[in-house]
């Protein structure tokens, strides 16, 4: 294979979940691109960090300095949910029932990749919340951290952060069995957390 080619397919194994067979693809998907199509896909990657940017309160996907949710007056600032990344918010935003406020933390607490609570956005949580709480409202902070060991690190971390602050209470995501699941098959975490958040 080229020298050239297998630079290129580096690069994209750069992004997060892609192996060295996908950055292949990737690549030899591209050279079956017109010019006009890469042109423009090399345009959008080189402007991306000046066309997208973060709210600067929550740290979701914005055009402009504060997001659409943020921005909405009709939004319950009574309730905070914090994920680790913009697609967690996206998806539980797309199922429409959630009706309050987000945290975007980016990222969970993973001591084997360098990622401490310094490099997340917890102090800004902090900072929020407070405001929010100052006027006497009672806040609930639903943590919605990712069922793995960084996820649960992020979420004992969180609920120590926050337990002893006034007018804020603590919960989680109800986890479990799957609609249409076997006991048999499910394995002890899953079983635990079924037992633990029973309604």
């Amino acid at each position: 294979m080229d020298e050239r080619f297998k630079q290129i397919a580096k690069l994209f194994q750069r992004l997060p979940g892609v192996g060295p067979r996908q950055a292949v693809r990737f690549v030899l998907a591209l050279l079956d691109k017109p010019d006009s199509e890469i042109e423009e896909l090399g345009y959008a990657i080189s402007h991306l960090k000046q066309d997208i940017s973060f709210c600067n309160q929550c740290f979701n996907i914005s055009d402009s300095a504060v997001c659409s949710v943020c921005a909405n007056p009709s939004r319950d600032r009574t309730k905070m949910l914090v994920v680790e990344k913009v697609t967690d918010l996206d998806s539980i935003e797309k199922t429409g029932l959630y009706k309050g406020l987000y945290h975007v933390l980016g990222g969970a607490i993973n001591p084997l990749d360098n990622v401490l609570p310094d490099n997340l956005r917890i102090k800004h949580l902090e900072s929020r919340i407070k405001d929010l709480t100052e006027s006497g409202k009672e806040i609930e902070l639903i943590l919605a951290m990712n069922p793995n060991t960084p996820g649960e690190t992020t979420a004992l971390y969180l609920k120590s952060q926050f337990t002893d602050k006034p007018n804020v209470s603590i919960t989680r995501l109800g986890r479990g069995l799957s609609s249409g699941s076997h006991l048999e098959y499910a394995d002890e975490s899953t079983l635990k957390h079924a037992l633990e958040f029973r309604k």
